[in-house]
């Protein structure tokens, strides 16, 4: 039997000649059928392949994949091959490899933490320099800025709600008293029952922060142990090494306009502004800022706009000469 036949009837594109033809071969034997079906398993696994978000805890599931393939390599090798029966080629066997993968990867997480929960656990990514937005099971909505991953439950528990954050977000969490909302860090906790919220702390942090926008958060360590409880309009800089923490009042425009791919610069000077767009854009940017170095702006730029344009809008708010000379 020729794979490209079994191919093009998963696709959809066999003729009504190949699909009798696919039809004799099936009703020539138990094993034929057992084979078809293993197949377009995989084929339907395949076509979900692009909603798994790339994960950085493979390497627990790429172990238990190797055991299982190992298994089914073994299982599988026949002393003969008679005429009606066919091998999976080395093609398919990475087919199959990709969707054990697929079954695997959301139970990593629980693997890992030992959870006793059954609950698929979804991981989710941006790896791009635009801002991701997404709904969790219980309406809550969530921006995830560039470089930060979310895993949270398919379906919350009964107890409360529980996500775990590596990066920066801003969360409007829906209201439910009875099922508090927490978000997990690497470095600091934060519960809440309804309110809006930023969130910057990746691994690699020395200071993590927390921002308020309304209501009301309690922010507590790893550990569970509560810190403070926050305002509208605060902000905590937290040092989980040293467990020094600070709360001060801030413009929470500048913390969160991030979510509608803004960047929001007030009182810096021009280099952090040059800066921030070289990061953002890639690129390299000469200006005569001698004269003006210790001059101060409020500069505001969209990410979705080109460098150009927003090197343009630079010149126009400094009145500086500024030239693009690297992308």
């Amino acid at each position: 039997m020729n794979e490209q036949l079994i191919h093009t009837y998963l696709s959809g594109h066999a003729t009504p000649g190949e699909q009798r033809e696919l039809l004799e071969w099936l009703r020539e034997s138990e094993e034929n059928k057992r084979l078809f079906f293993e197949m377009k398993a995989v084929w339907s696994g395949l076509q979900t392949m692009d909603k798994l978000a790339e994960s950085d805890r493979m390497e627990s599931s790429l172990r238990m994949l190797n055991e299982k393939i190992d298994r089914r390599a073994a299982h599988m090798i026949k002393p003969t091959v008679s005429k009606s029966s066919f091998t999976i080629s080395g093609k398919w066997m990475l087919m199959v490899a990709a969707v054990i993968l697929l079954i695997l990867l959301p139970l990593t997480w629980i693997l890992r933490e030992g959870s006793t929960s059954d609950i698929t656990q979804l991981y989710v990514t941006n790896r791009s320099n635009l801002v991701k937005v997404l709904y969790l099971p219980d309406g809550t909505k969530v921006w995830l800025n560039k470089n930060t991953s979310l895993i949270y439950p398919e379906k919350f528990s009964t107890k409360q709600r529980e996500v775990i954050l590596d990066g920066e977000a801003f969360f409007d969490v829906t209201k439910d008293k009875k099922h508090p909302f927490v978000v997990k860090t690497s470095s600091f906790n934060i519960k809440v029952l309804g309110t809006t919220f930023n969130v910057h702390s990746y691994k690699e942090d020395v200071q993590v922060s927390a921002v308020l926008e309304s209501g009301v958060i309690q922010l507590q360590s790893a550990q569970g142990d509560a810190l403070v409880t926050m305002h509208p309009g605060q902000q905590a800089l937290y040092k989980p090494d040293t467990k020094e923490l600070e709360i001060s009042y801030v413009a929470v425009n500048e913390h969160t306009s991030w979510r509608y791919n803004l960047v929001t610069l007030n009182n810096v000077t021009i280099h952090e502004v040059v800066k921030s767009l070289e990061e953002n854009y890639q690129i390299k940017i000469q200006t005569d800022s001698v004269t003006l170095r210790d001059h101060r702006y409020n500069f505001t730029y969209d990410k979705g706009d080109s460098a150009e344009e927003s090197v343009r809008m630079l010149q126009y708010v400094t009145g500086l000469n500024c030239k693009i000379t690297k992308k």
